[in-house]
């Protein structure tokens, strides 16, 4: 197993605490024609898109290591809704957990299931996740620029379309030791229609809300620790008062969990349409009780102090956690719900961030 193995490299210094492959990821090249080299690595980079084959065989990584999912966030004046189709190989999950935002009530849902109960499947194309059990599906239509979902568990239902009107994709291979790599689309995307149901309760979505999507299919580490905001709002410029719809995700390796850790550089901004990499972002965490994993206000900064960057505050208003411990995996996964605001530096001009509700990630996961 591969968490097994790598746990192992770790404690007798195999597998180095940081992996630097000197493969930039601050511009854009051209996609491969294929995922995997014929060295049996994948091939990295920044892309404008990629069109080539998902040779995922041909990868020299554990063939259990491949993973892959499709997460979405979806944000109303109302309601704050998360939403996931997963499938790890050796277990799948199926995920739907709605903020309302007036009283505070939370409703979470995560169905995982192991081995041959796991029958999530994912299309060659990699744009379609099916669980045929809850009838759920997440897919990805290039063509028509729209992403359809329909997410069923006894009590939440979310069925509806957003479109990619909000600025391209960022579409990144990143490469891992051992073979192992993963193809990621972010992305935020702007509700056409939809509709929510809890329990007996059917409440129709308003169209133009803003979410974000994360699409990745790859190998994975053994031995996985992460840092990861998602937001999708709006900014004011400081000077001339301009507001501009604005997208965030930004994602780190966590320094302690991830083995080896990579600095992929997965700091994207969508500002009014379009898209920008950050040079750099930091996460100071605001974890108070290491037991339960509560927190009080996160910040998210440039660690240089000038130039193109952000200077968040995010205050958690609701936590999620899922632990899972199991001779398959070993989980602790921690989402917080809250508001995030602050400001974004670009070209050396300055936007106010206005608050907005996101989701912010504190996980490990060992496979």
């Amino acid at each position: 197993m591969p968490r097994i193995i790598d746990r192992l490299d770790a404690a007798v210094g195999r597998t180095p605490t940081e992996l630097d492959l000197h493969i930039d990821y601050t511009r854009q090249v051209p996609s491969p024609a294929a995922l995997i080299s014929p060295e049996g690595t994948y091939n990295a980079g920044w892309f404008e898109r990629f069109d080539g084959a998902y040779n995922f065989a041909d990868s020299s990584a554990f063939t259990m290591a491949l993973n892959r999912f499709f997460h979405v966030t979806l944000d109303t004046p109302d309601h704050y809704l998360v939403w996931n189709i997963a499938d790890f190989g050796r277990a799948g999950n199926v995920a739907l957990q709605v903020v309302e935002k007036a009283t505070g009530r939370f409703e979470a849902v995560s169905l995982t299931r192991l081995l041959r109960q796991n029958r999530v499947t994912i299309s060659d194309d990699q744009r379609t996740f099916v669980d045929p059990v809850t009838r759920s599906f997440i897919e990805e239509d290039e063509a028509r620029g729209e992403l359809r979902f329909s997410m069923h568990t006894d009590r939440l239902h979310l069925t509806g379309v957003m479109e990619r009107g909000v600025g391209p994709q960022l579409v990144q291979c990143t490469r891992f030791h051992r073979g192992r790599g993963s193809l990621q689309w972010y992305g935020v995307a702007r509700l056409k229609f939809g509709a929510l149901t809890i329990g007996n309760e059917v409440i129709p979505l308003p169209p133009g809300c803003l979410g974000t999507t994360d699409r990745t299919v790859g190998h994975q580490r053994g031995l996985q620790g992460w840092y990861w905001l998602a937001s999708a709002g709006e900014a004011v410029h400081e000077v001339t008062g301009r507001k501009v719809s604005l997208g965030v995700q930004i994602h780190r390796d966590h320094p302690d969990r991830a083995r080896p850790a990579v600095r992929s550089m997965k700091y994207a901004v969508w500002l009014d349409g379009q898209l920008r990499k950050l040079p750099d972002a930091a996460f100071e965490p605001g974890v108070k009780d290491e037991a339960t994993r509560e927190s009080g206000p996160w910040r998210v900064v440039n660690p240089s102090g000038g130039g193109d960057g952000v200077e968040l505050t995010f205050t958690p208003r609701f936590h999620r956690r899922e632990t899972k411990t199991a001779w398959l995996i070993d989980a602790d996964f921690n989402q917080y719900y809250g508001e995030v605001e602050g400001t974004l530096t670009l070209d050396g001009e300055r936007w106010r961030v206005l608050p907005t509700f996101a989701v912010m990630e504190d996980s490990r996961l060992e496979m």
